[in-house]
């Protein structure tokens, strides 16, 4: 019995020997200026070393859009998948590396949702283009259905993700401007019909596919009148939306 299980354990060391050549370590070859190696496996992670043109890196494994990478002379460190992906085999041809993620570069989104404004019912719909991968310009047009008045709103704003790489949750920041049409449902009549608005705005965002993707956003505005003091109203909402 125990010479089986000697046996036995000496074969799986010569099949995962056998597997181990078979599937040698990734060498690519930097014709970047240089190549950044970070602590680790995001932006926040300080750049510690830096491989220069020409140089070989070994790839050891990867996490999300993180590859941690080996040195020529023993350092590791993780590398970014899109600055990796300019690297070349020593063959010269391209690294087998994906291309940067395509949730990370879309350029077109559009989505809808349900939410609360000004304690009020809340339907959502908007269009997002990415001006760069962080950087977008949203419209929106809403419907807000509340006990006293319903009131349609429409805005226009810039919104900025701050890990745009980052799959599941990503924080996100925003600033616009807008106007707001209110329909009387029950008397008396407000005094204005309607108000010119801006906005400051938090949330994030999470795919969920290749095509679709969540988004919670809160708002705050501030809406100008002819009082003397402007109203100050909040929006929070939930959303599901498209993006290509």
């Amino acid at each position: 019995m125990v010479r089986l299980l000697t046996l036995i354990m000496v074969l799986q060391a010569c099949l995962s020997g056998l597997a181990h050549a078979k599937d040698p370590a990734l060498e690519l070859i930097v014709t970047d200026p240089y190549l950044e190696m970070h602590t680790g496996p995001g932006r926040g992670y300080p750049v510690f070393y830096v491989v220069a043109r020409g140089e070989s890196v070994t790839v050891l494994y990867s996490r999300t859009d993180w590859y941690r990478v080996r040195a020529p002379r023993g350092e590791e460190g993780w590398v970014r998948r899109a600055d990796l992906a300019r690297t070349t085999m020593v063959s010269g041809e391209p690294a087998p590396i994906p291309p940067y993620p395509e949730f990370a570069t879309h350029r077109w989104e559009f989505g809808a949702g349900y939410g609360v404004y000004n304690r009020s019912n809340l339907v959502t719909s908007y269009a997002d283009f990415g001006l760069t991968d962080s950087l977008d310009i949203e419209v929106a047009l809403q419907e807000s259905y509340g006990t006293l008045d319903n009131r349609t709103i429409g805005t226009i704003g810039l919104r900025h993700t701050f890990v745009p790489e980052w799959k599941w949750f990503s924080p996100t920041a925003g600033i616009g401007t807008g106007y707001q049409h209110v329909v009387t449902v029950v008397p008396p009549a407000p005094l204005e019909k309607g108000n010119e608005m801006v906005y400051a705005s938090l949330g994030a965002r999470g795919f969920l596919s290749e095509r679709f993707m969540w988004r919670f956003d809160w708002r705050s505005y501030v809406v100008f009148n002819n009082l003397n003091k402007n109203e100050e109203l909040e929006e929070w909402k939930l959303g599901l939306a498209v993006f290509f």
